[in-house]
């Protein structure tokens, strides 16, 4: 199943180019503030920059909202300083470093990561860190799939509103780019996550 995709971009240069490589799908690369006059209503999911302009992003809290009401997705990367939507907290890091503070765990399976272990999330070009070094704490109800640390802090979770529509967040750098750090063997997981998106999107056609 073909599916449409916004990414939001709020950087120079070009798109992040593991997004470039998906295929079967259409994603269409604005940057942020061009994003107003569009109808997000045609996407499968809507992705979220690191670098988004989170003032920005509060001021058209209720596009963001009317878009998941009407069943779509919204992936988030970064750290939320500005919670622009009421299932978000402010990003809370971890108080220690160590190499034990900084491994990843896989609490739920999911079929986003089914190509790739947490085990291999925790250490990128042998350096650990790299995935999370804290959270955004989720919502009552949110699955948590990944967590960090001897405290089991929530890494990547996936929410679904009441309302209707869904939230990922992953709480650290651009999730692409993480993925893409061992090179191609990267790509697999990053088409799965729009293979998968795509198949289970909730918007209308």
């Amino acid at each position: 199943m073909t599916g449409r995709f916004l990414y939001v971009q709020n950087a120079y240069g070009g798109p992040p180019p593991a997004l470039t490589k998906v295929s079967g799908h259409t994603i269409h690369f604005y940057q942020q503030y061009d994003t107003e006059r569009l109808d997000w209503s045609t996407y499968d999911a809507v992705l979220l920059s690191m670098s988004a302009d989170q003032v920005h992003l509060n001021e058209i809290s209720p596009k963001l909202q009317a878009y998941l009401n009407g069943g779509g997705t919204l992936l988030i990367n970064g750290h939320v300083a500005r919670p622009f939507l009421p299932e978000l907290s402010r990003y809370e890091p971890m108080e220690k470093r160590g190499l034990k503070e900084l491994v990843i765990h896989r609490e739920n399976e999911h079929p986003l990561f089914q190509h790739i272990s947490a085990e291999s999330l925790t250490l990128r070009k042998g350096v650990a860190g790299f995935y999370g070094r804290g959270t955004n704490p989720p919502p009552a109800g949110a699955l948590v799939i990944h967590s960090v640390g001897p405290d089991h802090v929530a890494v990547d979770w996936l929410y679904d509103r009441p309302e209707g529509g869904r939230i990922f967040v992953h709480s650290g750098v651009e999730l692409w780019a993480v993925l893409m750090l061992e090179g191609p063997q990267g790509l697999p997981v990053i088409q799965g996550f729009f293979d998968w998106l795509s198949q289970t999107s909730k918007v209308a056609a």
